[in-house]
């Protein structure tokens, strides 16, 4: 069996601001350092569990946070940005499913901790008028090869939005209970990679037994943008409509092109 992992850093337990996730705080070290432990919790799981490949997509900020010789020495890493900005860019129809660690609820999200939808500049990001954050995009990313997410772990609003987002079936782990956007209440760091590495173990288990998501298809992509001053530039985007002064509208043939899409429109949007 073969897991792809990705790895985000603002669900990671004891991770509360910028002070954590910035790679100029003053505990993003300390951060990496729980982050790369998370994972290692996974893998470690995955293994036991009868696990033959692991690959591991960093997939926050720079994507260059897990330090190779930190990682379990079973693993593959991939570092840095693909072309096509994916958080599961890697993943292929070789892969029996997925883990999300260290996720984080989406954007306007009451309590979550620093919750948002890839950046500060998205407020909602829509898949046939449904809302989706981060874990329900990298599903349909993955969803578009057949693999299924099978854990998803950060704080417990995060963990109530996979049930609305994904298939019945997917394990979640709770590391903190969302406070603020800034602020959390940490569980033990022990606990909460036990939990991860006993999660991870079940879900190999049960693989079978989940679903991918896939979206009907066509699919209808909707950004709403956070400032909607300079956004001009996304008009000229063909095929792309304008339905509100913030808000675009987009139909795609499948999420590989949708995410093609999104990717242009986010990075026009912040010019």
């Amino acid at each position: 069996m073969n897991v792809f992992i990705s790895a985000d850093m603002e669900g990671i337990c004891g991770v509360s601001g910028r002070v954590h996730w910035s790679t100029d705080g003053a505990d993003y070290k300390r951060a990496r350092e729980w982050m790369a432990q998370e994972v290692n919790a996974a893998i470690e799981g995955a293994l036991q569990a009868g696990a033959k490949r692991v690959v591991v997509k960093d997939a926050h900020e720079t994507a260059t946070n897990i330090e190779l010789d930190r990682l379990h020495s079973a693993a593959e890493l991939i570092s840095g940005w693909g072309p096509l900005g994916s958080m599961v860019e890697g993943v292929d129809r070789s892969f029996d499913v997925v883990f999300l660690i260290g996720y984080h609820a989406r954007a306007t999200t009451v309590s979550g901790t620093l919750a948002h939808t890839w950046s500060h500049n998205v407020l909602d990001l829509r898949i046939n008028g449904q809302s989706i954050g981060e874990v329900g995009w990298a599903a349909a990313f993955a969803g578009h090869f057949d693999v299924p997410i099978g854990l998803v772990t950060g704080d417990d609003k995060l963990a109530a939005q996979v049930r609305e987002e994904l298939p019945d079936g997917v394990e979640t782990v709770v590391t903190k209970t969302g406070w603020a956007n800034t602020a959390a209440q940490m569980r033990p760091l022990a606990v909460v990679r036990d939990e991860i590495q006993q999660a991870a173990r079940r879900v190999l288990a049960n693989v079978a037994s989940l679903s991918p998501w896939k979206p009907t298809l066509p699919l209808t992509l909707t950004i709403r943008f956070r400032e909607w001053e300079n956004l001009s530039a996304c008009e000229a985007v063909p095929n792309v409509r304008r339905i509100a002064v913030d808000t675009f509208e987009v139909e795609a043939a499948d999420c590989i092109e949708a995410q093609k899409y999104f990717a242009t429109l986010h990075r026009l949007s912040r010019s």
